[in-house]
């Protein structure tokens, strides 16, 4: 018996199969997809919430919030599905609640020791904040944002980068992007860039290498948000907190405050940063976690 051709829907399915093989098809289809899920949630929860006088307004803004993480969390975990035809064990919970715990003390502790050196430094003055009202809320922002730029520059960008050209390319490359990421925000520079670059995505990397789970990384980008942020009164990346427990100025040169964009783009902030790095980074090549460099656009 002859065989049958296959029908236009199996030749589709067949050519997006061998598409997604590509890294660079790969690196675009997650980004498209997480892109779509992020203003899906935005075009479904925004008008959910009332306006900022409501007494509701912080608890609908932070249910939003958490649901639009989590249908971020599920779209990547269903996309790797269809692409790599595998779980997501990079999300996997049980095994990310201690780096996620850990991640957030590293996170308190790098952002503590930029204050402290900045107060050693004679560089900041300390008032009171508007106290622990609405804490919870910047907390649970700063989580959702770092689900996100997690998702989108540790779990796809450097993921599959380094799955194709090794862990320095894809270190590198993520936190080029990371770093330009940053770069329209309010009070950016070439220098706050550049220091986001090396700081962050630097930083961030090499702690996703060390675990392959994202709660580390996710624990340690929202824990320095929250700390600069609702803690010390900061901007952070050139935004300010609503709410924090202190409100800090920084006056000095500001190559070490940072000017407008935050104590983020403080040379002190680098240094610290990325001193926990090569930490990290030796544990990585301790155990055997860094790729060697290589170069293969088609992936299994």
């Amino acid at each position: 018996m002859a065989r049958l051709s296959p029908t236009p829907p199996g030749r589709l399915a067949a050519a997006f199969a061998r598409i997604s093989h590509w890294a660079v098809a790969r690196l675009v289809l997650f980004i498209l997809v997480l892109i779509a899920v992020l203003i899906l949630s935005k075009v479904v929860t925004n008008p959910l919430i009332p306006p900022a006088a409501s007494v509701y307004h912080r608890g609908a803004q932070m249910a939003a919030n958490l649901a639009s993480a989590g249908l971020l969390l599920v779209a990547y975990a269903w996309t790797v599905r269809l692409i790599e035809r595998r779980r997501a064990i990079e999300l996997a919970i049980g095994p990310g609640v201690a780096p996620f715990l850990i991640g957030s003390l590293i996170g308190v502790a790098l952002m503590a020791a930029v204050y402290l050196t900045l107060d050693g430094l004679g560089l900041v003055a300390f008032a009171p904040g508007t106290g622990f009202e609405g804490l919870v809320g910047g907390l649970v922002a700063f989580f959702a944002a770092a689900v996100l730029e997690e998702l989108v520059t540790r779990a796809v960008i450097f993921r599959i980068v380094e799955e194709a050209a090794g862990t320095t390319i894809g270190i590198a490359v993520s936190a080029i992007l990371f770093g330009l990421l940053h770069a329209f925000n309010p009070g950016a520079t070439i220098i706050s860039t550049a220091a986001i670059a090396i700081e962050a995505g630097g930083l961030l990397a090499v702690a996703y290498a060390l675990t392959r789970n994202i709660w580390l990384v996710v624990g340690l980008h929202m824990a320095w948000n929250f700390t600069e942020g609702n803690i010390f009164g900061a901007q952070v990346s050139g935004e300010s907190a609503p709410h924090s427990l202190l409100r800090t100025t920084l006056s000095g040169p500001q190559f070490l405050t940072g000017g407008a964009f935050g104590p983020e783009a403080s040379i002190v902030s680098v240094i610290v940063c990325l001193a926990a790095a090569v930490v990290i980074g030796a544990l990585v090549m301790r155990r055997r976690g860094w790729q060697p460099r290589r170069l293969r656009l088609y992936l299994p």
